[in-house]
Order: C-alpha cells, then structure tokens, then sequence
C-alpha cells in the first residue's frame, strides 16, 4: 500500500519529466499505459502536453490531442486483447492485477451490453469505465477494427479539450492536478455543450436561419490558424 501511494504521489513529476524527454513518443507511451488501465490520470498527461504546446500554435496542440488518441486506442486494444483471447476465466484469475475487480468488470459489461458498441466511443469520456470498457468489447467479440476506431472518436474530444486547457493556463497548468475528479466532470460538461452547440448550429445552418458567411465571421478564426 505504502508503495502504491509513493508511486501515485510521484507521477506528475515522472509524467512530465517523460514527455520533456520523449515528446509526441512520450505522450502516446503514457497515454497507452493510462488507457490499459495503469493509474496514470489522463487529466495530467493531456494538460502538461498541452502546455508545452503553448509555444508552439494551434496546430502543434492539436496534434498533440491527436497522439493522445492514438496512445488511448493503442492501450485500448491491449485490454481487448486481453478479453478476447485470455477470456472470462483468465480475467476473472487475474483480473484483480489489473486493477479490475470483479464488480468493475460487472459494471462494464452491464454498461457494454446495455448501450451496445457505441458505448466505446462515450464511455472515454467517463472516469475508471473508459478503461475497463475494452475488456468486455473483447469478451462480446465486437469487431476490432470497429473498435479502435471508435475509442479514437471518443478519446479525442477528451484528449483535446485537456490539452486545451494546460494550452490556455500555461505554466499554471499543474493547479488543476487538486481538483482532478472535478475536473474530469467539468471537462465531460464541456464536451457535451460543444457537441450540442454544433448540432444547433448545424441545425439552423440546414434551415437557412444562420448564414455560413456569419459562421465564418465568427468562427473562421479556428480553421484559419
């Protein structure tokens, strides 16, 4: 336990001394690590990235929440690896050092089989459930190709509004690192209020009550970085 609790007290510096080091190869390591169920809080990883890319535009913070995906859907398909070839007997056996408890393992694939796939595309955005989600989607056999191409979609959202966030507070980035429960559901609230006000506005763009000339009056600024 003590050992536990020096290892997690320690992994904001070992985060950030791993991607000063390492760079883009760094955030996809830490981000693959984090996805296959090792406690690494993506909250950290993502923000500190975002803050190094402060220095460096628009675009260089978006790529960085584009590796930030690809790490995801790399550790993703180790825990469906995992379901889909060791199998339910071998997670129940060694489940446990994984940090996968059998009433964790209940819950994902209750949540799995009640939502159905598309549950791995919003379940990244959702604490401790996005990375135990892709051990049932290996036991149920859905298809692996399908797979990693919905955690990409639901990890990226995620992914660039963290690095997003350490891009705008730059060197004050690590004070979220207090608030880091709060704040996944702050980023989670976010998420939705942006998928929301795009499907307004796209909405009312099909019904001719907002001009694309306005959109790009207001808006152009994100695509002309």
């Amino acid at each position: 336990m003590l050992g536990l609790s020096s290892f997690i007290s320690n992994i904001p510096g070992d985060v950030t001394g791993v991607i000063s080091n390492m760079g883009y190869i760094g955030i996809f390591l830490l981000m693959t690590i984090e996805s296959a169920g090792i406690p690494i809080p993506s909250e950290i990883i993502m923000t500190y990235a975002g803050f190094l890319a402060s220095g460096n535009g628009i675009p260089h913070l978006v790529l960085v929440a584009f590796i930030g995906s690809m790490g995801t859907a790399f550790g993703s398909a180790i825990g469906y690896g995992i379901g889909a070839w060791g199998g339910k007997p071998f997670v129940d056996k060694y489940g446990k050092y994984l940090g996968l408890s059998t009433q964790k393992m209940l819950w994902a694939e209750k949540w799995f089989c009640k939502y159905g796939e598309s549950a791995c595309i919003y379940t990244r955005l959702l604490p401790v459930v996005r990375t135990i989600v892709n051990i049932p989607a290996g036991l149920l056999g859905m298809n692996f190709y399908k797979f990693v191409f919905y955690s990409i979609v639901g990890s990226f959202p995620w992914c660039l509004v963290l690095s997003t966030v350490g891009y705008v507070l730059g060197v004050n980035w690590h004070s979220i690192m207090r608030y880091t429960h709060m704040f996944s559901l702050l980023v989670v609230a976010l998420i939705v209020i942006l998928v929301l006000g795009c499907v307004v506005l796209y909405a009312l763009l099909k019904a001719g009550i907002v001009k694309w000339q306005t959109v790009e009056r207001y808006l152009g600024f994100i695509w002309r970085v």
